[in-house]
């Protein structure tokens, strides 16, 4: 039974090293223990299963540390609240005890032009159950009551409905476009800055339900958004017009990808949106013909792209 849990443990770290890599985080630390610095926490050591340390491209001078937790079932999800509880805090610890360890010290002074430093935890909360009804576990953790007393700045939470996400949209756009680059948001935080696209995809990401990618190729740039939800004529509408706000200054070509789309019977809504939105005078098409490709990261034989 213990090898069997070893093997488990061991199963759920390669996942989880997979995905770290179809963010662009590499380089990272593996498998690090951590001495305990904090009584409470009844503990003498910590351990990280992944640290990756980048320079934020969405606050400026911010040097974002990410502590990765895996935790990996061969089992379906079973006494979810508990165990997430227990999950988190177990973090949330191991993340106070980071920030004020020699490790990250020893990291950290390797990078320079940083005014803040912040730790941020990743949970991978997912198991072996291949029952796609049992992968969201959103509604039974939405409202667990987290220890007030426990120390950090952002957990993020990683259930299977979420990394069938990221795994299926991902994995499909780099074999459609290859070499892929993640589009940076301009906010308070960096408006200074002159990073718009950057291998490395943000933390903030890794939850957000739109997730902006970007290609160059002979023809120019195109934005590409990554969707967690299905295809709607009102959620085009909206993605759409956010897609045009952003890049309307130097792209023309547009691709929106859906968890769900039906060529049969959405394809004529996609053809009203991009004629409302065609007459918006919000928008200066200056730069030439917009294009537009409708499609889902789930390809079936009913799903083909729209290029409108």
């Amino acid at each position: 039974m213990g090898e069997f849990s070893k093997y488990v443990g061991e199963v759920g770290e390669e996942i989880v090293s997979d995905f770290l890599k179809l963010f662009g985080w590499k380089n990272l630390c593996s498998n690090k223990q951590l001495d305990c610095c904090v009584g409470e926490h009844c503990k003498k050591t910590h351990g990280i299963d992944a640290l990756y340390v980048y320079n934020s491209i969405l606050q400026k001078q911010s040097l974002v540390s990410v502590v990765v937790s895996a935790k990996y079932s061969s089992v379906p999800y079973e006494s979810v609240k508990s165990t997430f509880r227990s999950h988190f805090k177990d973090l949330a610890h191991t993340i106070e005890c980071y920030s004020k360890s020699q490790l990250k010290r020893t990291i950290t002074n390797k990078f320079s032009g940083s005014s803040r430093k912040e730790d941020i935890g990743v949970l991978f909360y997912l198991n072996n159950d291949e029952n796609e009804s049992n992968d969201n576990i959103k509604s039974q953790i939405i409202n667990s009551r987290i220890d007030s007393s426990l120390k950090y700045t952002a957990i993020h939470v990683i259930d299977n409905s979420r990394a069938k996400f990221l795994y299926n949209s991902l994995k499909f756009i780099k074999k459609r476009h290859g070499e892929i680059s993640f589009f940076c948001l301009n906010t308070t935080l960096n408006i200074t800055s002159s990073v718009r696209h950057s291998k490395i995809m943000p933390v903030e990401y890794i939850t957000s339900p739109i997730i902006p990618v970007s290609i160059f190729n002979e023809n120019g740039r195109r934005l590409i958004l990554l969707c967690d939800f299905d295809y709607s004529k009102e959620s085009l509408g909206l993605v759409y017009k956010l897609a045009r706000k952003l890049c309307s200054d130097f792209v023309s070509h547009y691709e929106i990808y859906f968890r769900r789309y039906n060529k049969l019977t959405d394809s004529p809504s996609v053809d009203e949106v991009k004629m409302a939105q065609s007459f918006d005078i919000d928008f200066d098409d200056a730069i030439g013909e917009i294009k537009l490709v409708v499609d889902t990261y789930n390809s079936t034989f009913r799903s083909v792209s729209d290029e409108k």
